[in-house]
């Protein structure tokens, strides 16, 4: 019965370490992914400079800050300065459009038109416009 014990506790020492390098082929093969993910990925890259930077201490705290829930202030006050974030973000984005379709049309749009009155002059309406001019010619002297 002692070499049984002795060799389960063989075994089971055994199993233990193939765990053991099984869990740290999977961290390494992680980190690797990290990696790689850090290096081929715009998140990556920002991430790399807040580190580099020595910023990611303040962004923990801000995180560590939100213990207390919806209820703290820094909560309240991130969210605040998010929402500021998006209408201000809306307001720029409207007035890039509108440089933009500036751009595509011009300063200013102008309307040129002409406006010609034909008139059509009978025989008569020419007579009675003489006569009018001689009557008032003949009532000025």
């Amino acid at each position: 019965m002692a070499n049984n014990d002795k060799d389960a506790d063989f075994m089971d020492y055994v199993d233990s370490v193939k765990r053991k390098e099984m869990r740290e082929q999977r961290q390494a093969e992680a980190q690797r992914l990290r990696q790689e993910w850090r290096e081929t990925t715009w998140a990556g890259g920002i991430i790399n400079i807040v580190e580099k930077l020595h910023i990611a201490s303040f962004f923990t705290a801000i995180g560590n800050s939100f213990e207390k829930g919806e209820d703290s202030t820094s909560f309240y006050l991130t969210s605040l300065v998010y929402k500021i974030g998006i209408i201000s973000a809306s307001i720029i984005t409207v007035y890039l459009l509108g440089w933009f379709m500036r751009l595509l049309t011009g300063d200013e749009i102008i309307l040129d038109e002409e406006v010609v009155i034909v008139e059509k002059v009978t025989k008569s309406q020419e007579e009675a416009e003489e006569r009018a001019a001689k009557m008032n010619k003949s009532k000025s002297q």
